[in-house]
């Protein structure tokens, strides 16, 4: 028999976690985070318990509950098993949004991912920049036998695992044990993203992931949606997050009305948008050069850059971070030396107040700190996230400057003070004067109503089970068998 348990990801957006047992083949689409789910119990100043974190996820019904699927030290030392062999044969990755793969670091080192390149650099991009394990677990609650015979506490990374990551190629089938996989490419917000076709011995499943038809990679997602078409899918797992919407602007939209207004802006152009969504980026780098002026990226965005760079099979989808058009911002590091006087402190001081993964861009051509941006405000289109808004102070924007937010408008009260928040430092700077002062630029990642009717029409499934929605009465007025299904509940081949 072949089986969908749904974990996460339906009658919700996001949180997508899809066990597919196939025969002697177990694997799960996705491991993701709900938002939702986590923020009814969890806030900044409230989180899962670092020593008893598993069974606190389990008690809230954030994770399941499987034995031999999560990392052997955590089960271990929070009394659930770990010796155990595992029986899941891998994580297939859609994407490398968190609430696809925001719970990987729970996972045993030994199940594999399935991802492509660029789903690898990204989740390389957050353990390199912060402090997530994607690709190497850092194993916790380990003891030793210290020179005076005491058992110690194991301090720092001590013990490394490092992860079985399996890079897949677009529309190049493989094979997980008895279900054979055919990754997608579709267009969203993020670099990388695949739905997939299942092959399993009962039958055909389809998975659309998180996908739109109006970015820079629309083409793929008609592909995809023909080969749908052509594989007589049993399921089609289809998501809805934007089915009750309206069309939208296209990613095409974004560079030309953001060229409009910087070309209106005297002073500095600061903008915000999504520090990993690599084709807004080039979107800002695309109005950047039609309006004579450089983009200023933060040092995460160039790490990122870097990274694609590097790869042969990446390299020239996106700008290189020396890009003569591209300007890289030395923020203020721990002891704020960036401005100080290097024979009092050194430059080995200096370079001690950056990560290590930052230093290299401190000797980069085209690195800039606030001295330069606030020397020549006209000359760049200043990225500015919504955690680094303390760097104003020291560049002092001057009359004329604008502000271009390209975010997701706030859809809960969380967001919406976060929003004010922001809005009263633009306000404090004078760029903010009137309602009309603040520029909102944004397309989804997600395909509106209009879109998602034609992936389902195209799809031509037997049955389709609505994921990533809170409104599933969308897809019944479009199809004819529509499975909706509650989390935890399974359905069959």
């Amino acid at each position: 028999m072949t089986y969908i348990t749904f974990h996460g990801g339906v009658n919700d957006i996001g949180g997508n976690k899809f066990l597919v047992k196939d025969k002697d083949t177990t694997i799960f689409m996705d491991f993701g985070m709900s938002f939702s789910h986590e923020g009814k119990f969890f806030s900044q100043f409230l989180n899962a318990r670092a020593s008893n974190s598993l069974i606190d996820l389990f008690e809230l019904g954030i994770l399941p509950k499987i034995k031999g699927l999560y990392r052997r030290d955590f089960a271990k030392h929070m009394g659930f098993g770990g010796d155990e062999e595992t029986q899941v044969d891998g994580i297939l990755l859609t994407h490398a949004h968190v609430d696809h793969c925001a719970y990987i670091p729970y996972l045993r080192a030994d199940i594999p991912i399935f991802c492509s390149e660029e789903s690898k650099l990204i989740m390389q991009n957050f353990d390199d920049t912060g402090n997530d394990q994607y690709l190497t677990l850092k194993e916790k609650f380990q003891v030793y036998q210290n020179s005076k015979g005491e058992i110690s506490r194991a301090t720092g990374d001590k013990v490394l695992a490092p992860r079985i990551i399996k890079i897949f190629q677009s529309n190049k089938e493989f094979s997980i044990d008895s279900i054979k996989v055919e990754p997608l490419p579709v267009d969203h917000s993020i670099a990388g993203v695949h739905a997939f076709i299942l092959h399993t011995s009962e039958g055909s499943i389809g998975n659309t992931a998180d996908l739109r038809f109006h970015g820079r990679r629309s083409k793929d997602t008609e592909k995809f949606v023909d080969r749908c078409g052509e594989s007589s899918l049993d399921y089609l797992l289809c998501e809805g997050t934007r089915v009750d919407a309206l069309p939208s602007l296209t990613e095409y939209d974004v560079e030309t009305n953001v060229s409009e207004i910087v070309n209106n802006t005297k002073g500095l152009a600061i903008c915000g948008y999504p520090i990993r969504d690599l084709d807004r980026l080039l979107s800002f780098y695309e109005s950047a050069k039609q309006t004579n002026r450089d983009l200023v990226i933060d040092m995460k965005q160039a790490y990122l850059l870097k990274l694609f760079y590097e790869s042969e099979n990446l390299r020239g989808h996106y700008p290189s971070p020396t890009d003569k058009n591209i300007k890289i911002y030395i923020p203020r590091g721990s002891w704020g030396l960036i401005d100080k006087d290097l024979d009092k402190f050194s430059r080995r001081q200096l370079y001690m107040d950056y990560a290590e993964w930052q230093r290299e861009f401190l000797d980069y051509p085209n690195a800039i700190d606030y001295r330069g941006i606030k020397a020549n405000q006209k000359d760049f289109i200043f990225f500015c996230s919504d955690f680094r808004l303390q760097d104003l102070i020291d560049i002092k924007p001057d009359e004329g400057a604008t502000y271009i937010r390209s975010l997701t408008e706030p859809f809960d009260t969380e967001m919406e003070l976060k929003e004010e928040q922001v809005k009263n430092w633009f306000t404090h700077f004078g760029i903010l004067k009137k309602e009309q002062n603040w520029h909102q630029i944004h397309v989804s990642g997600h395909g509106d109503g209009t879109q998602i009717k034609k992936v389902i029409e195209g799809s031509n499934s037997k049955k389709l089970v609505p994921i990533h929605t809170q409104h599933d009465e969308y897809h019944k007025k479009w199809h004819t068998n529509v499975i909706s299904v509650n989390q935890h509940e399974s359905v069959s081949l």
